[in-house]
């Protein structure tokens, strides 16, 4: 069963959104930010299970936890999802479902994620 995954990053917390392949929203949850908390939502998930999120301030950490336990990460630009910047409804939990609807359609606006080499 695919899966997509749909994370709206803050400073302390993230809201975490899993839609199936039909589009049902199967868990839409606000964690403290931090490896155990977000794999307690989506660690049982298949390897290679893609997620988006936003690009703001910090977002590094989620790329390398992604990338080491086998997601796959994809950058959305800001400014380019309209979908999320002119939502009527909005929220955490709406824009982390809109960020896997939006993967799950193959309609990102993706940005380019920099590789770094970790110290």
């Amino acid at each position: 069963m695919s899966v997509y995954v749909g994370i709206d990053v803050h400073r302390k917390r993230s809201q975490i959104a899993v839609v199936d392949h039909d589009g049902a929203v199967q868990v839409n949850r606000n964690v403290p930010n931090g490896v155990e908390t977000v794999l307690s939502v989506i660690g049982d998930l298949p390897i290679g299970a893609p997620v988006a999120f936003e690009a703001a301030y910090g977002w590094g950490w989620l790329v390398e936890l992604l990338e080491d336990y086998g997601f796959e990460p994809h950058l959305v630009h800001p400014l380019r999802c309209k979908a999320i910047a002119s939502a009527r409804l909005k929220n955490d939990k709406v824009d982390a479902a809109n960020l896997a609807h939006l993967l799950r359609a193959d309609l990102l606006p993706e940005a380019w994620i920099a590789r770094w080499r970790r110290g």
